[in-house]
């Protein structure tokens, strides 16, 4: 089902983004809180990475990339960098790997992509700045850590990589069933899909309408993002009684590109 957008209280603008405020984890600031990259193919762009030492005594950080995935419940899974189909992980060179900061210095990093030739697609990464100390003796040789350093605390920041030339924006919204529960509040799933190859800001809302007298009630919008070939899990309940009557419940996408909004529609009979 198509929906004309044409409701005005939908016409906002809608920017989700995962991550928006300065990442701050016990004696470590990073800023920004994520990097977007829109390097087209056979070229390279490079950001900056700040991370400042909040605590009272000198820090040791080090920079680490990773691959992860979202499941269609928003839950972050981490993966061996280069390891995902959507990963840019080894694509992406950190300079210098490895910073040390006096109290409430700030440090900071170049984070350089360099996409192949005739790569246009959507791949994204994540940074771990991790704060460290060296260790000695015996102790100092882990397989898994170089150069003797123990993590201490680590913080995550996505990275993103989208060429300008791509402008694949595409999504639906598929199923809408009804639950009861035992105290009679009705909730209603659906899912997003992103067929696109774009990371989507999304907004779903539901509308519940009284198809006698046309009475129609719209929920406030759902916004997350999301990422190309993943789907999510969207789930609504009514926090209002309905009396008895026949309604027409619409689960609606609006992922903020074309003209027109994407929709499911159950029609239901309140007894």
């Amino acid at each position: 089902m198509e929906i004309p957008k044409k409701i005005n209280m939908l016409m906002m603008a809608s920017v989700i983004l995962l991550f928006t405020a300065p990442v701050i984890a016990q004696q470590i600031e990073v800023t920004p809180a994520k990097l977007n990259f829109t390097a087209n193919p056979g070229t390279s762009q490079t950001k900056q990475v700040h991370v400042r030492n909040k605590g009272t005594t000198q820090q040791n950080f080090v920079f680490n990339l990773s691959d992860w995935l979202t499941d269609e419940n928003g839950n972050v899974k981490y993966f061996e960098p280069g390891t995902v189909g959507r990963s840019c992980s080894k694509w992406l060179t950190v300079s210098p790997p490895l910073v040390t900061l006096q109290p409430n210095q700030t440090g900071t990093v170049n984070v350089t992509i360099l996409v192949p030739e005739n790569d246009n697609s959507t791949k994204w990464s994540v940074l771990f700045i991790q704060s460290a100390e060296e260790k000695t003796g015996p102790g100092a040789i882990d397989k898994n850590i170089q150069m003797g350093i123990h993590v201490a605390a680590r913080i995550a920041v996505p990275i993103f990589q989208s060429p300008a030339s791509n402008t694949l924006y595409k999504a639906t919204i598929e199923g809408l069933t009804e639950t009861i529960g035992n105290d009679n509040k009705r909730t209603y799933q659906s899912q997003v899909v992103n067929l696109g190859d774009k990371i989507l800001n999304c907004k779903v809302f539901f509308t519940v309408s009284n198809i006698a007298t046309a009475e129609e009630f719209t929920s406030e919008p759902i916004e997350f993002s999301l990422l190309p070939e993943s789907t999510k899990k969207i789930t609504y309940t009514l926090d209002k009684k309905l009396q008895p009557g026949r309604y027409s419940v619409a689960a609606v996408l609006d992922y903020g590109y074309n003209d027109q909004l994407e929709g499911v529609q159950l029609d239901i009979e309140v007894k």
